[in-house]
C-alpha cells in the first residue's frame, strides 16, 4: 500500500487558505484565478491552488517595470521647437 502523502503529490490549498496566505479576500483570489495570474484546478465546485503555484505568484515582482526616461527630445515635443 502506498502512502497518500508521497513526494510526488503536491499540497493543495483552498481559496480561503490561499487568501489568508496572501492577506487578501477570497474574491480577490477568484479574480486572480479568472485573470490567469494564479493557476488553479477545479475539483467539484471548488478551486484548489498548488502550494508551489502560490510561491511562484508571491515571488513575482510587483509594480510597473522600470523604463528609463529618454534625455533626447522627441519630434514634436516642446523642447524640440526651433
Amino acid at each position: 500500500m502506498t502512502d497518500s502523502s508521497s513526494s510526488n503529490s503536491s499540497e493543495l490549498l483552498s481559496v480561503a487558505q490561499t487568501a489568508k496566505s496572501l492577506d487578501v479576500t477570497r474574491q480577490r483570489v477568484h479574480d486572480l484565478i479568472k485573470n490567469g495570474q494564479i493557476v488553479a484546478c477545479k475539483l467539484g465546485r471548488y478551486y484548489y491552488i498548488e502550494a508551489a503555484e502560490l510561491e511562484n505568484y508571491k515571488n513575482q515582482p510587483t509594480g510597473r517595470p522600470y523604463q528609463p526616461r529618454s534625455t533626447t527630445p522627441t519630434e514634436g515635443s516642446i523642447d524640440n521647437r526651433k
